[in-house]
């Protein structure tokens, strides 16, 4: 029998040899996939074996790391409990929150939309629509492999506000872990493992502003990182926000940014802690109180991207927060065609939204963004295994990203186009 290794595309945790099993779930070595029976359920996202694709043995390596490291028994060498070991696991990567109580109270559930009544978790506002819009968007481009061609190592270092990065993907900002995640880390450290680990890889966090830290602790890691962060800030009164950007401009930040879609945060309006809309006289206001680049984020239209423009802002993020705020949304991918066709080369164009490999980034890219943007992943490496597991994820989507340039033929990101896309639509 060859030996074949899978990963569950759901979760992108679960990995599985054939010739070694997993005794997690309950497969003995020589188990192929034929053999896993119907009811299997992933032990980490509880998916069916449907969502089990092949991989390399580059990434089984990679990723069985990190599967390796939640195993309850893994030091006593014991056989593992499988509600335990899911229980582990969901504590630490899924988006298990406060509000819900493990998902009230049923582990099987992973926290895509928001329960009746309550806030919102790791997961999407209301059914989770906008959520599951990104990924589905996204999924929707396909990749054209261009293999003729003399070959030549993808060229993937660039760099942004005159940083040199190692690729075009930065770590988006997040923030509330005391509120979504039980109180399991203050939210400094929370925001220290993103920042460093971004650092240690060759890359910038964007640091998210939380309602239970105003002050806003990201901005204190970037000036203990000697500048080497991006804080972005809920859009708060305009006093508040000009004052909060003269601490991040003290603080040497790279630049300095502003979730304009945070306007409507349940968290912040749960904690009456008023957030507002902002104009175009405000964005102008802001863009001019500093000599920092600014970032507008939450940019889903190419009305409000021209507005940002006019503003003056160096860059703006094509970007739903996630589908946290706002249900029935259309997905980024698929409204970043129209923004990028009017606004490229005006503005630096960033753009999130469902981006979990190097696949995906290439694919944003390739429709016209400069730089793709990794949120929630990036915060469940940064709580289960701090900075070193966000760099670890990093070099996980590099090897995609890679992969991805020298499958389509793409030997510079210059070379990063809509050419190499068959998409929904024509985007020529």
């Amino acid at each position: 029998m060859r030996d074949v290794k899978y990963i569950c595309t759901y979760c992108n945790v679960f990995v599985f040899d054939t010739d070694e099993g997993d005794k997690v779930s309950g497969l003995k070595p020589g188990t192929t996939l034929n053999d896993i029976p119907e009811s299997w359920e992933c032990p980490v996202c509880s998916k069916p074996k449907s969502f089990l694709e092949q991989v390399s043995d580059d990434v089984y390596k990679q990723k069985k790391k990190t599967y390796d490291s939640f195993y309850s028994g893994e030091k006593t060498g014991q056989p593992n409990d499988l509600t335990q070991y899911r229980n582990n696991a969901r504590n630490m990567l899924a988006g298990v929150c406060a509000v819900y109580k493990v998902c009230d109270g049923n582990p099987n559930n992973l926290c895509m939309g928001q329960k009746y009544g309550k806030a919102i978790g790791f997961g999407g506002a209301g059914q989770g629509k906008t959520f599951h819009a990104n990924f589905k968007a996204l999924e929707k481009y396909a990749l054209r492999p261009k293999l003729v061609k003399d070959h030549h190592e993808p060229e993937m270092n660039t760099e942004i506000f005159g940083k040199k990065i190692k690729m075009p993907v930065l770590v988006s900002s997040v923030s509330g872990v005391k509120i979504s995640m039980n109180d399991i880390m203050s939210e400094i450290e929370f925001q220290r493992r993103m920042l460093q680990g971004a650092k240690q890889y060759g890359t910038i966090a964007l640091s998210g502003n939380t309602v239970d830290d105003p002050d806003h602790p990201g901005v204190d890691v970037t000036k203990e990182l000697g500048g080497w962060g991006i804080p972005i800030f809920k859009p708060q009164a305009q006093d508040r926000l000009l004052k909060l950007f003269k601490r991040a401009e003290e603080a040497g930040a790279v630049a300095i940014g502003v979730d304009l879609d945070g306007c409507g945060s349940t968290n912040w309006a749960l904690r009456g802690k008023p957030v507002y809309r902002k104009g175009e006289k405000d964005l102008r206001e802001l863009v001019d109180v500093t000599e920092k680049p600014v970032i507008f984020k939450g940019i889903m239209t190419v009305e409000d991207a021209l507005k940002v423009v006019d503003s003056g802002a160096k860059a703006l993020d094509v970007s739903n927060h996630g589908g946290r705020v706002l249900d029935y949304s259309q997905g980024v991918a698929e409204v970043l065609p129209d923004i990028v066709d009017e606004c490229k080369d005006k503005i630096i164009i960033m753009a999130d939204g469902a981006v979990r490999t190097g696949f995906d980034v290439l694919k944003l890219l390739a429709i016209g963004a400069d730089y793709a943007l990794m949120g929630r992943n990036m915060a469940r490496m940064a709580l289960s295994g701090g900075a070193d597991a966000v760099k670890m994820y990093l070099e996980y989507v590099e090897g995609d990203f890679r992969r991805g340039m020298l499958m389509t033929g793409c030997d510079s990101l210059k070379e990063i186009n809509r050419n190499i896309l068959v998409g929904p639509r024509q985007l020529f």
